[in-house]
């Protein structure tokens, strides 16, 4: 303790000036032998370097870092002799159609059913080697429907190669390949399968995009002139019978189907069944675009319009005659429509497009609600056998889509044909579902309820509807 002491006396009598620079002379040792500390550890921890360089700004374009001749900075996650990945030319993941899209230079030869994207060499081996075999229509595993359709080759070419084809027409847009046949003949399939699909892929090129079509059917495209020609501007070619080799900036084989009658906004851009609503009704220059609204002043004096879809064969009205009567006396202009075998179909859609509500047994007639105008009615009739699923998904998802009002009405069983042929306590009459359940039950119950079957409606009974109906043309 008095060691102590004397210590702290002799230190108290150190001149201040004295002091000073004792204080600064030890503080500068120190930082120098920090500073000396903490330059070799830098050196010696090359991967916070590394961490650093992949979490922080990349330096200014030209400035150089120097990381020493034996601590080299190595690119996080990188390996140098990798190629970046590249999609593959065609997407095969889809249960209902594979498509592929081609964006560079690309060569259809329709000769050898063949389609070539040619590339530089500078593409992996593997890559190169890969190959599709692809049946451009959005009916994917359905042997029945593809059985006959051209089968198209899709792979890679490199410029060096000496079989690259020669380019017969140089084309500055882009084609799209498909190909019709499957169920067409069958209206709601001609729309699903083909109509819908060839909007949804190619209503963003705004008709800039030329049309290859192959198996293709004339009828189908005296049909659809109307349309086909509002997508594209351009010449259709008939690809089976086309001997030219077609060069193009872009290809894209195959359609893009998304469901039944429908489209997904999330996978075409925002785009919706009311859009293709409205593109219908411009291609056939319908003029109505909203169905009337009871009640305003200047619709006092007017009856909405119900056009009845009467079919020929199967799943028809036997009381047609009778439903219109009812019709009219619930304050409808009825009108009875069944397509005539010489008139078109933009003449057909004139008149369904000038009405406010259509009625009609599920079936391929219930697709002409395409021409509706906005805020109509759609009434589908449900016939016997357990169809309300069928019949809900097929028409009523597509209508209220298109900002359409729908109803659903299930006849009862004595609106059905199939009591006078199986009588009331048959199984087919009481129990629908017992009929999938049997041997060759799918068979059995479309030849039944589908193929076998006409609707007496009871028009007591469906009166409410058409009063309900005419509610919703009051909003």
């Amino acid at each position: 303790m008095g060691s102590q002491a004397k210590l702290l006396r002799s230190f108290t009598r150190v001149e201040p000036k004295t002091l000073s620079f004792v204080i600064f002379a030890g503080c500068f040792l120190i930082s120098m032998a920090l500073l000396a500390v903490s330059a070799g550890s830098l050196v010696s921890l090359p991967s916070l370097s590394s961490w650093l360089s992949a979490h922080t700004t990349p330096p200014v374009s030209g400035a150089q870092e120097n990381p020493g001749p034996h601590h080299p900075h190595p690119e996080v996650g990188t390996d140098r002799n990798e190629e970046p990945q590249r999609k593959p030319l065609c997407d095969t993941s889809d249960r209902r159609a594979d498509i592929c899209d081609m964006e560079g230079d690309v060569r259809v030869r329709a000769t050898s059913s063949s389609v070539f994207f040619v590339t530089s060499s500078d593409r992996n081996a593997s890559e190169l080697q890969q190959s599709w075999r692809i049946k451009p229509h959005p009916r994917k595993g359905d042997h029945a429907a593809l059985s006959r359709l051209t089968e198209l080759s899709v792979g890679y070419l490199t410029t060096h190669q000496e079989d690259v084809p020669k380019c017969d027409v140089k084309s500055s847009v882009p084609a799209i390949i498909f190909a019709t046949g499957g169920y067409m003949g069958n209206f709601f399939h001609e729309t699903t399968d083909l109509v819908v699909p060839l909007y949804i892929t190619s209503h963003k090129f705004d008709g800039e995009v030329q049309f290859l079509i192959s198996d293709m059917l004339p009828w189908w495209i005296a049909k659809y002139e109307q349309l086909l020609k509002k997508l594209s501007r351009y010449e259709i070619i008939d690809f089976n019978r086309d001997p030219l080799v077609r060069c193009y900036p872009r290809v894209i084989v195959g359609i893009t189907f998304h469901k039944d009658m429908s489209i997904d906004p999330a996978r075409s851009g925002g785009v919706t069944m009311f859009d293709f609503g409205r593109f219908i009704r411009s291609a056939y220059s319908l003029e109505r675009e909203t169905a009337i609204v009871l009640g305003e002043k200047q619709e006092e004096k007017k009856k909405p319009r119900l056009v009845i879809i009467a079919r020929k064969s199967t799943r028809k009205f036997s009381n047609v005659d009778e439903i219109a009567r009812m019709a009219e006396w619930q304050g409808f202009e009825p009108v009875i429509a069944e397509i005539k075998k010489n008139q078109s179909l933009g003449e057909f859609a004139r008149v369904v497009n000038s009405c406010d509500a259509m009625m009609g047994v599920h079936g391929a007639g219930l697709t002409n609600l395409i021409f509706l105008p906005t805020n109509a009615v759609v009434i589908q009739v449900v016939p016997l056998g357990g169809l309300e699923t069928y019949c809900w998904s097929d028409y009523g998802v597509p209508a209220l889509e298109m900002k359409m009002r729908y109803l659903q009405y299930s006849i009862s069983v004595t609106e059905s044909s199939l009591v006078d042929r199986y009588g009331i306590t048959d199984p087919a009459i009481t129990n629908p579902q017992a009929i999938l359940a049997q041997k060759d039950g799918w068979r059995n119950w479309t030849s039944i309820y589908f193929f076998n079957q006409d609707v007496r409606l009871d028009v007591s009974r469906f009166s409410s509807i058409l009063v309900h109906a005419r509610q919703l043309l009051h909003r």
